[in-house]
C-alpha cells in the first residue's frame, strides 16, 4: 500500500504533531510505501529529517496553483492509495487539490479541546477519548469512519554515558519538562506546591527539578527567585545541554510530572508519572483508580479527576517516595499502560487497519468553505509573520 502524508508548518515545525507524525510514519513505513509532503511558510527539521520525506513545498496561502502544480506533479509519480493529512489545515487545502469522491482521504486530530466547529472527513483518527466521544455525538459525523489510537510513541532509551549531574542516592526527584511560560504556569506552579505540601509532611528529601526553554522571562524570573531556588528543593535547567533532547535528563527523575507526550515517553521508563489536575492545585499520581480520567483527555491541563481527594492523593505519593514496595507496584502499572495505550507497536496494525476499511466521501467543499477559507488566511498570516 502506498500513504502519502501530509502535514502543514507555520513556524518552527517541532509541535507534538510533527513528533507523531514523524514516529507513526517510520512505524508504518515497516510494511508500507511512505512518503511525506510539508507545506506552509515555515519548516520542519524534525520531518525532514525522516527518511521517508518527499519534499517541503513553500506555500502563503496566496499561491495555491503553485501548490496544486506541485502535488499533481507528486502525486502522479507515486500514485497513492492513500491521502492522509496530520492537521486540519493540511486537509483543507489538499481537498481542494485532491479529489475524495476518487481518493480515500484520511485525517489525525491530533488531541488538542474539542473543536467548535470542524470540517466533513470520511475517515477520522483521533488521539484522545476525549474527542471520540464529541465526534460520535455529532450527527454532522455520523457517516464518518471514527477510529482512536491513542498509541504514538517509542520507548525512550537513556545512554549511560549521559550524566552531566550526578544524582544524590537519597533525594526523590520529580521532574517536570516544560517550556518556561504562560502556558505551562499553571503545571509548574502546581509542581511547586506538591513540594511544599511533602515538605508539611515533613517528607524533606524531596526535590524539583524544572528543565525547559525560557519562553516568558518574567515567569521564569518567578520561580527562579522562588525559595525553594535558594533551599534547593528546587532547581531550574535551561541551558540548551538539558533542554535538547531533554528526555535524557529522565535519568535524574524517580517520578515524572508531565502532559500528553512527554508523559507518555516517561511512562515507557516505568516512571511513576504525575498529571495536572485542571480543578486543583497539586499534580495527581496516576494509578489503576484514576488512570481513565487523565486518559480521557489525553493528560492534558485539562485533564479532571471527579473523584479526587487531596489527602489520598498526598497519601499515595508520599507512599512512593517512602516505601520501596509502593513504588515498585506504581512502576509496574506504568509500564504496563505504556505497553496498553502508548507504545508505537500497536500502532502499525492499528493504522493498517483504518486504511483497509476507509471509503471515499463526497467532496463537500461548498459546506465546508467557512473551515477552507479560514485555513488559507492563518496561511497567509502565518508568511505575513515570518516575512517581517
Amino acid at each position: 500500500m502506498k500513504i502519502l502524508y501530509f502535514i502543514s508548518v507555520h513556524g518552527h515545525g517541532r509541535g507534538g504533531h510533527f513528533h507523531s507524525l514523524n514516529h507513526i510514519s517510520k512505524k508504518i513505513g515497516e510494511e508500507h510505501d511512505v512518503k511525506i509532503i510539508s507545506f506552509g511558510p515555515g519548516r520542519s527539521d524534525i520531518i525532514e529529517s525522516n527518511p521517508h520525506f518527499l519534499r517541503h513545498i513553500d506555500f502563503n496561502g496566496l499561491n495555491i496553483f503553485k501548490l496544486r502544480k506541485i502535488i499533481k506533479q507528486e502525486t502522479r509519480k507515486f500514485r497513492p492509495d492513500i491521502y492522509h493529512c496530520f492537521d486540519e489545515g493540511s486537509y483543507n487545502i489538499v481537498r481542494l487539490i485532491v479529489s475524495s469522491t476518487k481518493n480515500i482521504q484520511v485525517l489525525n486530530k491530533c488531541g488538542g479541546p474539542n473543536p467548535t466547529y470542524f470540517p466533513h472527513v470520511k475517515n477520522l483518527i483521533l488521539f484522545s477519548l476525549e474527542n471520540q466521544e464529541w465526534f460520535k455525538n455529532q450527527n454532522k459525523y455520523k457517516n464518518t469512519n471514527i477510529h482512536l489510537i491513542p498509541n504514538r510513541v517509542k520507548p525512550l532509551k537513556l545512554s549511560p554515558d549521559f550524566n552531566p549531574i550526578e544524582k544524590n542516592p537519597g533525594d526523590f526527584i520529580f521532574m517536570r519538562i516544560c517550556r518556561i511560560g504562560h502556558t505551562y504556569k499553571k503545571s509548574i506552579q502546581d509542581s511547586i506546591n506538591l513540594i511544599s505540601k511533602l515538605l508539611e509532611y515533613n517528607i524533606k528529601n524531596v526535590k524539583l527539578y524544572l528543565i525547559g526553554v525560557v519562553q516568558d522571562t518574567d515567569v521564569f524570573e518567578e520561580f527562579n527567585n522562588h525559595a525553594f531556588s535558594k533551599s534547593g528543593h528546587l532547581t531550574i535547567l535551561t541551558e540548551s545541554k538539558y533542554t535538547n533532547e531533554a528526555s535524557r535528563m529522565l535519568y535524574l527523575a524517580d517520578a515524572v510530572i508531565g502532559t500528553g507526550r512527554g508523559l507518555m515517553e516517561a511512562a515507557s521508563l516505568g516512571k511513576p508519572l504525575l498529571a495536572i489536575n485542571k480543578n486543583g492545585e497539586i499534580p495527581v499520581l496516576l494509578n489503576e483508580l484514576n488512570f481513565d480520567d487523565a486518559f480521557r483527555t489525553n493528560f492534558s491541563e485539562r485533564n479532571v479527576f471527579p473523584g479526587f481527594k487531596d489527602n489520598d492523593n498526598i497519601k499515595s505519593i508520599s507512599q512512593i517516595v517512602n516505601d520501596k514496595v509502593s513504588y515498585n507496584e506504581n512502576r509496574s502499572f506504568v509500564i504496563q499502560s505504556f505497553e496498553r495505550y502508548f507504545t508505537l507497536e500497536k500502532a502499525k496494525d492499528a493504522y493498517s487497519t483504518v486504511y483497509n476499511i476507509s471509503k471515499t466521501g463526497k467532496r463537500k467543499l461548498i459546506a465546508d468553505f467557512p473551515y477552507i477559507l479560514k485555513s488559507i488566511l492563518t496561511f497567509c498570516r502565518s508568511s505575513s509573520k515570518m516575512t517581517k
